[in-house]
C-alpha cells in the first residue's frame, strides 16, 4: 500500500510505515485511512491535520483529520520507539464530521446540494439523486442527517471511479459481480434475532390527521417506529436495509471496494465494508497484508 504525502511528494517507505488500514464503507464519508509511522523529525513536520495524502490508485487525495503521537511497546537501543498515528478521510469531507456551524434548510434539492450546504464545498458527486427536503440545524452532525435522508430514499453513498456517488440500494444488486466465491469461504452470520433488530416497520399519520400509513406492523419481534411527515414512498424506503450476512478474509486486493457485488452460490451480496490492512514489521511483530470484506443482502 503506497502512501504519499502530497505537499512534499514524499513516499512513506516500508521502513517508516508500521501499520495501515484503508476502509471503504457505504456511509456519508465512505473512505478512511488509519496508519502509524515511526516518528522522526521529517514526518512530524509533514504529518499535520489538514495535510493531504495519496493512497494507492485513488487519485482523490485524503485529508488528515487526526494526528496523535504515541509510544510503541517496542524497545530499540534501550529506548521505546516513538510513533505517529494518523486518521485521514477524503479531502473535502472534514466539514461533514464536525458540528454544523449554521443551519442548512433546502427544498426540492439533491444530495449534492445538501452536502455542499453542510460545508463540503469541494465535493461534487458523480451519480446523484433528487431529495424532497434536507434539514441540518446548527450544531447537528451532517453525517447523521445525511444518513437519515439516505435511508428515507433507500440509498447509500459509495466511492466509485474516484468520485462520491449516491446510489439506490436496488441498483447495487443489478451490477455484475466482481468476484465469485465458494460458500465455504465465508464466515456466515446466521441470527434471526439480529435480523429482526436491524429491520423495523415504519408508520406515519396521513395529511387527514386520522389515517395511519405504512406496511403491516404485526411482524413478531420487529420494532414499530413512528416517523412524522413522511409519505408512503418514504416509509417503504425505510424498510429497505442491508443486512450483514458474513465476512471473508482474502489476500490483499485493493480493487475490492464497498458497493461492489460478489456472487456466492448464485446469490448476490453487496460489499458493505472493505478493509485493506498492511503490517510491515518495521519495528518487529507481524508482517503481512489482508483484505477483509463484510457482505450484506437486501
Amino acid at each position: 500500500m503506497q502512501i504519499v504525502i502530497a505537499a512534499a511528494n514524499k513516499l512513506i517507505s516500508a521502513s517508516e510505515l508500521m501499520l495501515a488500514t484503508l476502509r471503504t464503507d457505504l456511509v456519508p464519508v465512505p473512505v478512511s485511512l488509519e496508519f502509524s509511522v515511526k516518528a522522526n523529525r521529517e514526518l512530524e513536520e509533514q504529518l499535520k491535520p489538514g495535510a493531504e495524502i495519496l493512497v494507492g490508485d485513488i487519485s482523490h487525495p485524503l485529508e488528515i483529520v487526526l494526528v496523535q503521537p504515541v509510544k510503541s511497546q517496542t524497545i530499540k537501543d534501550d529506548r521505546r520507539i516513538g510513533a505517529i498515528s494518523c486518521i485521514a478521510v477524503l479531502s473535502g469531507c472534514k466539514k461533514l464530521l464536525t458540528h454544523a456551524e449554521r443551519a442548512a434548510i433546502l427544498e426540492q434539492t439533491s444530495f449534492n446540494s445538501a452536502i455542499r450546504a453542510c460545508g463540503a464545498k469541494n465535493i461534487r458527486l458523480g451519480d446523484d439523486l433528487p431529495l424532497p427536503e434536507f434539514i441540518c440545524l446548527k450544531g447537528r452532525l451532517p453525517t447523521v442527517r445525511l444518513a437519515l435522508y439516505l435511508q428515507q430514499e433507500a440509498a447509500v453513498i459509495c466511492f466509485r471511479d474516484n468520485k462520491l456517488n449516491v446510489l439506490k440500494l436496488d441498483s447495487l444488486f443489478k451490477q455484475d459481480p466482481v468476484l465469485k466465491l465458494d460458500f465455504s469461504e465465508v464466515s456466515w452470520l446466521n441470527s434471526n434475532q439480529k435480523e429482526k433488530l436491524q429491520k423495523s416497520s415504519y408508520v406515519s399519520v396521513d395529511q387527514d390527521g386520522s389515517t395511519v400509513i405504512g406496511d403491516d406492523t404485526t411482524t413478531a419481534g420487529q420494532a414499530v417506529i413512528q416517523r412524522a411527515g413522511l409519505d408512503a414512498r418514504q416509509l417503504k424506503n425505510l424498510e429497505k436495509v442491508l443486512i450483514p450476512r458474513g465476512t471473508i478474509e482474502r489476500p490483499l486486493n485493493m480493487e475490492l471496494m464497498a458497493g461492489s457485488v460478489v456472487e456466492i452460490s448464485q446469490n448476490k451480496y453487496v460489499i458493505l465494508t472493505a478493509a485493506h490492512q498492511v503490517e510491515t514489521g518495521a519495528v518487529g511483530g507481524n508482517v503481512g497484508s489482508i483484505t477483509k470484506l463484510w457482505l450484506a443482502s437486501l
